[in-house]
């Protein structure tokens, strides 16, 4: 049988898994104080809804639960129709929805005795059937000619007793163990709701009127805590995951009223600047992340199809063009982009949470045009057998079970059992995305559209720095974009993150982003990024901004120290003043602001007052870059540097490409850069693939190099080294500088 989905989609469909779980720890929460279990021994009924739902679950015995299927999925050909065939495609596109595998629990070949209310209630707590209810309730409703188990009855049934535990369980356990966990705190609760609220619609024929009614009861007062508690503010990803829950208990629901909250809900977090920046970015922690902005970009994705709301769809065009202007495509066909801005995550915007491969740039691209060049269109033949493709793939699932814990085999079907009930953040292993949302809330004519854009020969197809003509864009003072014949540049100008005591996060040292106004890329066609801004990070006991590599870090900032070794940078201005004027093609763009007296875990830095300013000016044949400082004279400096970040390769990926040569040009002749100092240096030579880039002075300055490469060693491997200009200028020994400066100029060699 043919494998259902291709080898590398299935590892990327992995890939993300395993990194949407191995997430930064500054993006875990503290762990909720013990007990850490809410337990009981039998289902709650505190209220009338739990004592009906309890008593319709006495009454169904273990046949109820028993499928009568014994064929598995067929192979069978569907009616050609190309809107219908891509739909399919998109199914096949991620692993989800899980019906087996180690992966997911087996909602469909688990023993029916495991759903009876005595399985489920026993003298060591509540037990939960292994089944997920919306992977279940999928297989139930999904119309394919060769799907066995197409409005079954016991499977919706299977689906509805687990969420009844799931359910009533929760709402005990908020209400008299609230400190175990979720307890006002919406973006720990609406995950769950997801798997409670999105099969209802689905299984709810399955179950008598007064059960309905019942069940729906208790979604509303979920539904009700989400709407009150509003969104939580410590991080976007896990916020922006309420508007989904919510659209589903609206739907099941049916109550006009409630869905009007949910939607003024949903536009109030959306549209806040507070929360989503005017430039297209989730605000977090007063900066962003455009890594764990993928997660984000995966629920808004979700909500934008399932609502058809406006707002959602602007948020998701507004957020994908800012990606697509800020990853920036190498001459080998590779993409990369700057991170040095983002609050935690050091890899850019091309290597960010919860792509599930390209399932949801797939998904993001049937809301906007913005991320049609992130997909490309497959052939006929794949088309046609998508659908065929993805009924194997589920008989796979169901024939590969869950690893029992002693020993480590594949359990048989009769060995399954249920598990404790305890509340989780994330239910599934595979999080909340056990349904395949582009699949499901498809929009009509998705297809004729692409088609179209083909035809056309559209230049959204295409990375923006490959699309005919030049551009001058920005984005609401956060970021300025420019691209012309020769080169193509990124300004970063906006605001960085800033740590908050209150937030409850596990603390971390290091920054929350390296900003200040920094030329975050420069890009030529021959070369792809000779400079590009990097950051290590705060993902702890892997990589981290370490302070005393400091003259390593990968940015465009002015850097130095105090005598006695106390670090300070201008990449730690969190909110610079920002002036532009753009005309045309051509602009210049100011930042200025005062270098805090503490940073990086220091109380205190500096004495006096260290005023900075730099100004790019963009034209169509360079870039130039004059940076000032100005003193109250209160400081002695031990070293002080304009710093320009060399992107080498990315030593995994480009593992076979000679990395950035670095040359300083003295009267003589060029000459291979060093780290020991070099006097008269009126330029540096970046030579990268099949071209160059030179950084002209305005006058003769002391260059050398970082002492080390600077090498990124979580979910990239970026390779960077540090040019590090003089700026104090006495021969290596301190001074008191009133003022400093520096000025030069950036252009591709001829």
């Amino acid at each position: 049988m043919t494998r259902p989905l291709p080898f590398l989609a299935v590892a990327w469909c992995l890939r993300a898994v395993v990194l949407g779980a191995a997430a930064p720890a500054t993006s875990v929460p503290v762990p909720p104080p013990t007990p850490a279990v809410f337990q009981r021994s039998t289902l709650p009924e505190d209220h009338p809804y739990q004592k009906i739902l309890r008593d319709y679950l006495r009454t169904l015995p273990a046949a109820d639960f028993e499928l009568g299927v014994t064929n598995a999925f067929s192979v069978r050909p569907v009616p050609a129709d190309p809107e219908a065939d891509y739909r399919h495609y998109l199914l096949t596109q991620m692993l989800q929805p899980l019906v087996g595998t180690k992966r997911g629990y087996p909602a469909i070949n688990a023993p029916a005795r495991l759903f009876v209310l005595k399985e489920l209630e026993t003298p060591e707590g509540i037990k939960r059937p292994p089944v997920w209810a919306e992977p279940a309730a999928f297989v139930a409703a999904w119309d394919y000619p060769g799907n066995p188990y197409r409005q079954s009855r016991a499977l919706k049934l299977r689906a509805f007793v687990t969420m009844c535990v799931h359910l009533t369980m929760l709402d005990a356990q908020l209400e008299h163990a609230p400190e175990v966990g979720a307890a006002g705190r919406s973006d720990w609760l609406a995950p769950t709701v997801i798997l409670l609220a999105h099969p209802f619609p689905t299984v709810r024929d399955a179950v008598p009127a007064a059960a309905q009614q019942a069940y729906l009861t208790g979604l509303r007062k979920m539904g009700r805590r989400l709407l009150d508690w509003g969104p939580r503010g410590e991080e976007p990803q896990l916020d922006v995951v309420a508007p989904v829950s919510l659209w589903y208990v609206s739907r099941a629901l049916g109550d006009a009223a409630f869905a009007q909250e949910v939607e003024t809900y949903a536009r109030r977090l959306l549209t806040d600047e507070r929360r989503f920046h005017p430039a297209g970015y989730f605000v977090d922690r007063g900066g962003l992340d455009l890594g764990y902005a993928g997660q984000a970009n995966f629920f808004t994705s979700w909500l934008a199809l399932a609502s058809h709301w406006p707002f959602a769809t602007n948020v998701v065009a507004r957020a994908h063009r800012l990606r697509a202007h800020l990853c920036l495509p190498e001459p080998d066909g590779r993409t990369y982009g700057p991170s040095h801005f983002q609050t935690r995550y050091s890899a850019d915007a091309w290597r960010d949470q919860w792509e599930w491969g390209r399932y949801r740039n797939l998904a993001a691209s049937l809301v906007t045009d913005e991320a049609a060049y992130l997909v490309t269109t497959p052939d006929a033949v794949v088309l046609t057998n998508a659908a065929a493709q993805r009924a194997g793939f589920f008989n796979e699932q169901i024939r590969e079970n869950a690893y029992l814990t002693e020993p480590r085999r594949m359990a048989r079907n009769e060995e399954l059992g249920n598990h404790p009930w305890k509340f989780s953040l994330w239910q599934s292993y595979n999080f909340p995305a056990m349904v395949s949302f582009a699949y499901e809330h498809y929009p009509a004519g998705a297809w004729a559209h692409r088609q179209k854009l083909e035809r056309e020969q559209s230049p959204l197809l295409r990375s923006p720095f490959l699309r005919e003509g030049a551009f001058l864009r920005e984005f609401a003072g956060a970021f300025t974009v420019a691209k012309h014949t020769n080169y193509a540049a990124v300004l970063h100008t906006g605001p960085v993150g800033a740590p908050g005591v209150e937030d409850g996060f596990l603390p971390l040292p290091g920054p929350y982003g390296l900003g200040g106004g920094q030329l975050s890329a420069f890009w030529t066609p021959a070369t792809g990024s000779v400079l590009l801004d990097r950051r290590g990070g705060m993902t702890k006991d892997k990589n981290m901004d370490n302070l005393e590599d400091w003259r390593s870090w990968p940015i465009h900032a002015v850097s130095g120290c105090r005598p006695d070794g106390r670090v300070f940078t201008t990449g730690r201005i969190q909110s610079p003043r920002v002036e532009s004027t753009v005309n045309g093609l051509a602009g210049s763009v100011r930042v200025s602001g005062t270098i805090p007296r503490g940073m990086l875990g220091q109380p205190k830095v500096l004495d006096g007052r260290l005023d900075y300013a730099r100004t790019f000016t963009l034209s169509p044949a360079e870039l130039r870059v004059e940076t000032t400082l100005q003193s109250t004279g209160q400081d002695a400096l031990g070293e002080l540097y304009e710093t320009l970040p060399v992107f080498l390769r990315e030593s995994r990926e480009q593992a076979k490409a000679a990395p950035t040569q670095i040359e300083f040009r003295r009267p003589q002749a060029w000459a291979a850069a060093g780290t020991n100092w070099t006097e008269q240096v009126s330029a540096v030579r970046l030579t990268r693939f099949g071209g160059a880039v030179l950084v002209e002075f305005d006058r003769p300055r002391r260059v050398k190099l970082s002492p080390a490469d600077w090498e990124d060693t979580y979910l990239s491997r970026a390779s960077c080294r540090t040019v590090l200009i003089d700026l104090l200028e006495n021969q290596d020994r301190p001074r008191v500088a009133r003022s400093a400066a520096v000025s030069y100029r950036l252009r591709a060699a001829q």
